[in-house]
């Protein structure tokens, strides 16, 4: 999918939006089950504020297909759990209902490695969050090792740029 456009979230006018999709059983490793839309406006009005970490809106032919994070991993938790390397970009999505998760994946890849200086992807999903795991794992995704982010259970899951050009023609 080539046709995803992103912009930055803006907490005050996609809280809404955001929290509909978070709150679903499917949102339930994001943590945000039982927040208010105001609570999942000052939360990304936080994000807002970092230096490192950014979240965006990937949109498709004008209507919001995906919620994406991106972070410097070096400024992140994540950092004490993984040997951080030049060029790591950490990213955390989660595809709007209705849409083909796989084909957004690949379109939200391909934006990330479009900027020629990120070398490798990484993320830390829930260990049991098997569903993306295997997804992650069918886009080209090498899965790590578990580790402990905070209070998470999570595993390290890896996609270098030769990975994933090799796998998607480019």
């Amino acid at each position: 999918m080539t046709d995803l456009t992103f912009r930055p979230l803006r907490p005050d006018e996609d809280a809404a939006l955001v929290h509909g999709w978070v709150t679903q059983p499917r949102g339930r490793f994001w943590g945000m089950a039982d927040k208010s839309v105001e609570e999942v406006c000052d939360i990304y009005a936080f994000v807002d504020s970092l230096e490192a970490h950014w979240a965006w809106i990937g949109e498709s032919e004008g209507r919001p297909a995906a919620l994406v994070q991106t972070y410097e991993p070096e400024h992140d938790p994540v950092a004490d759990a993984y040997d951080v390397q030049p060029g790591d970009v950490g990213a955390h999505v989660f595809v709007a209902p209705g849409e083909d998760a796989a084909a957004v994946g690949v379109g939200i890849y391909e934006w990330i490695f479009s900027d020629p200086g990120v070398r490798r992807l990484v993320g830390e999903p829930d260990a049991a969050n098997r569903a993306v795991l295997h997804r992650l794992e069918q886009i080209g995704f090498e899965l790590g090792e578990r580790v402990r982010v905070g209070d998470k259970d999570a595993r390290m899951v890896y996609l270098t740029r030769e990975r994933f050009e090799s796998l998607v023609g480019v």
